[in-house]
C-alpha cells in the first residue's frame, strides 16, 4: 500500500496520486515494483527498504550520499499471541527515509501509530517539515512503549494472582512469554537511547532549540521506559524462579504423602496375605486369633499413621 500526503492550500493534509516535492510518502508492505520505482526515481538505496522491512532490524541510523535511513522499533500486540510459546507483544521496525525533498515511512505491517500521525494525534505538522515529522514519531513511539509496559505489568499481576491459586504450568508459560516481550522491548529501547543520543548531536538532523528540547524530553521518556522494562524483566525472572521452586516443593509433598499412605496400607496387606495362604498356621482355627490378628493390623496401621502425621508426611 502506498499513500502520498501533502498539505493543501488550507494547510490540511490531502492524499495525492503522484509524489511531488515536499510530500510525505507512506509505504505499508510495499511491493517489489513500488520499491524499484521509488529507488529508481529518487536515488534511494534499495537496501534502505529491505532493512526497514526486516522483522529483526534494530533501531539505528544509516547515511547515504543522497538520503539517510532511521530505523525505529514500535511495540505492537502479537496477532498470534494465543498460540503456544508466542510472546504477547512484539516490536515492528519502522523505517524513516529522508531525501532532499521528501520523507518516506516504510513498514512491513500497518500500525495505529501511522494513522494517528496523519490524524494529528501527536501534533500538527507540514509535510515539508521532515525533522518535525520524525520527532513526532519519536514522541509517539515513546508513548506506545509506556502504554505497552503498563499492559505487561497488568497481565503479570493477573497471572501472579492466578498462580497463587492454581500452580499450573500454563500460568508459568504465560509468564515466560511475557518475559520474551520484555526482552524485545528492553533490546529495542536500549538501541533507541543510543540512536536518539546520536541524533541529539545534530550531525544528521538539523535540530533547532525547540526541537532539541522536545528530543531531550523524548530521550528522558525512552530512558525511563528502558529502565522500567529491564526492572520488570528481572522481576519476572525472579518470580518465575520462585514459582518453579514452589511447584517443585508441592510435587515433593504429594509424593511423600502417597508414599506414607502406601507404607500404611502395605503392612496389613502383607499380614493378611500370610494368613490367606493354603498352609497350616498356629491357632488358625481358633476364632479368637482372627480378632487378635485384625486388631494387630489395625493397631500397626494407626501407629504408622501417627508416626507419619507427627513427621508431617501426611495431614488430616
Amino acid at each position: 500500500m502506498l499513500k502520498i500526503y501533502k498539505n493543501g492550500q488550507d494547510k490540511m493534509l490531502v492524499e495525492e496520486a503522484v509524489i511531488r516535492p515536499n510530500s510525505l510518502v507512506m509505504m505499508i508492505a510495499p511491493t517489489a515494483e513500488q520499491i524499484n520505482q521509488v529507488t529508481r526515481d529518487y536515488d534511494i538505496p534499495e537496501k534502505f527498504f529491505l532493512d526497514a522491512l526486516d522483522q529483526d532490524e534494530r533501531p539505528r541510523l544509516e547515511r547515504d550520499e543522497n538520503s539517510y535511513l532511521i530505523v525505529l522499533n514500535i511495540p505492537l500486540k502479537n496477532p498470534n499471541s494465543q498460540m503456544k510459546n508466542e510472546a504477547p507483544y512484539l516490536t515492528l521496525p519502522l523505517g524513516i527515509i529522508h531525501t532532499e525533498n521528501n520523507i518516506f515511512l516504510v513498514s512491513k505491517e500497518p500500525h495505529p501509530i501511522l494513522q494517528d500521525l496523519i490524524d494529528g494525534e501527536y501534533g500538527q505538522f507540514q509535510t515539508h517539515m521532515k525533522t518535525k515529522i520524525t520527532l513526532l514519531l519519536f514522541k509517539a513511539v515513546a508513548k506506545h512503549y509506556d502504554d505497552h509496559l503498563g499492559f505487561i505489568n497488568d497481565e503479570a499481576a493477573k497471572l501472579q494472582q492466578e498462580l497463587n491459586e492454581s500452580y499450573h504450568n500454563k500460568e508459568l508459560f504465560s509468564l515466560i512469554n511475557l518475559n520474551k516481550s520484555l526482552v524485545f522491548f528492553s533490546t529495542s529501547l536500549s538501541a533507541l537511547v543510543i540512536l536518539y543520543r546520536q541524533i541529539m548531536q545534530g550531525k544528521t538532523l538539523k535540530i533547532q532549540d525547540e526541537d532539541r528540547r522536545l528530543l531531550n524530553d523524548i530521550l528522558a521518556d525512552i530512558e525511563q521506559s528502558a529502565d522500567v522494562a529491564e526492572m520488570r524483566r528481572e522481576s519476572l525472572s525472579n518470580l518465575m524462579d520462585a514459582y518453579a521452586v514452589i511447584v517443585h516443593n508441592n510435587l515433593n509433598t504429594v509424593l511423600k504423602t502417597l508414599t506414607a499412605i502406601a507404607i500404611v496400607m502395605i503392612i496389613p496387606t502383607m499380614i493378611g496375605s500370610i494368613f490367606s495362604m493354603n498352609v497350616d498356621l498356629p491357632e488358625e482355627h481358633n476364632p479368637i486369633s482372627t480378632v487378635i490378628i485384625g486388631s494387630g493390623m489395625m493397631g500397626i496401621s494407626i501407629i504408622l499413621l501417627l508416626v507419619f502425621y507427627f513427621k508431617k508426611y501426611i495431614k488430616f
